[in-house]
């Protein structure tokens, strides 16, 4: 299977490549980030089936909702849409939210992430995900195939790609940074016709958060909210924290028209998904699920808790990972 693209990591926006794709190809997209407007002034900057970043532009104003895995040039991508100065806020310090920071100069983050985002990453992690890269690629035919012939689900946006042609994932690391200023609960960021609530959300990480564009009615859930597993095995998740911060999440539902996730396939969804994670969560805490064994993109062991639009990994009895 093709784990290098014989294309640059140009950005792909909505409208398609000149020329047009040829969709009887493995890799249909090589680009490595996928862009499209979600709502006016919003953008999704996507790294299909890793992670997806959102850069949200007022009139004084740009932020970009995370740096994705740094294995390509955001920042390029970010200044082509935009031509506001530049703010990253990281939903939290994982790195796959922060991958990029290190192309960034202004650069903010929940107040119990600064120290985090500054720590070294575990050993083992940066080549850890790199085999995961390569396991994703090696199920991308079989997946591909049955879709083109069964399902018809894909599409540009949801086409896992190749790496980059210039990137070696032999040299792949994961880069610690330090936040220029950092958020605390209900503090607004205003970007100029436009206001950004910061909602702590822990659980996931102790860090995490959420924006609230309350006018517009837009959540960006951060890693508190998805449409795939949610990762609450990890060692500085909190079960309870989640329950909790879930539930706060719920109470915004009919205020909120769409809510981003930030992995997976399906990044919009109705703020119904608020109200369906928290009862998830709920019924988490008080026993009231069944599990299936799985594994992380890590391959840790995990348990799975599943739902109809969602499911939530959870420590699978052989120690925590951190990430």
């Amino acid at each position: 299977m093709g784990l290098i693209s014989s294309h640059h990591a140009d950005a792909y926006f909505e409208g398609g490549e000149p020329g047009g794709a040829d969709w009887s190809h493995l890799h249909p997209r090589t680009e490595w980030f996928h862009v499209r407007e979600l709502d006016p002034g919003v953008h999704v900057i996507s790294e299909p089936g890793h992670v997806n970043s959102y850069l949200i532009q007022g009139t004084e104003l740009a932020v970009l909702v995370d740096t994705g895995l740094g294995v390509a040039n955001i920042r390029s991508v970010a200044e082509s849409l935009t031509g506001q100065p530049l703010q990253v806020i990281n939903s939290h310090y994982h790195f796959d939210h922060s991958g990029g920071n290190r192309l960034f100069g202004d650069i903010a983050i929940h107040e119990a992430g600064k120290a985090l985002l500054e720590r070294p990453a575990p050993d083992g992690l940066a080549p850890g995900y790199m085999k995961y890269v390569e396991r994703l690629l090696d199920a991308w035919q079989d997946y591909k195939d049955a879709d083109d012939v069964f399902f018809h689900l894909l599409s540009a946006e949801r086409m896992v790609r190749p790496l980059p042609e210039d990137f070696n994932p032999d040299d792949y690391k994961i880069v610690p940074t330090v936040a220029t200023r950092t958020l605390v609960d209900n503090e607004v960021i205003d970007l100029g016709g436009r206001q950004l609530r910061v909602l702590h959300t822990p659980g996931h990480s102790p860090d995490s958060i959420c924006l609230l564009d309350e006018s517009n009615g837009l959540l960006f859930g951060g890693d508190t909210i998805n449409t795939g597993p949610i990762y609450a095995q990890l060692e500085d998740s909190d079960l309870e924290d989640f329950a909790s911060s879930t539930a706060r999440l719920a109470e915004l539902a009919d205020s909120v028209r769409r809510v981003f996730v930030c992995h997976f396939m399906r990044l919009d969804n109705p703020a119904s998904l608020l109200r369906e994670v928290a009862e998830g969560f709920d019924a988490i805490v008080h026993g009231d699920v069944e599990y299936r064994d799985n594994v992380d993109c890590l391959d840790f062991p995990v348990k799975e808790a599943c739902f109809d639009n969602f499911s939530v990994f959870v420590n699978g009895g052989s120690g925590s990972l951190r990430v």
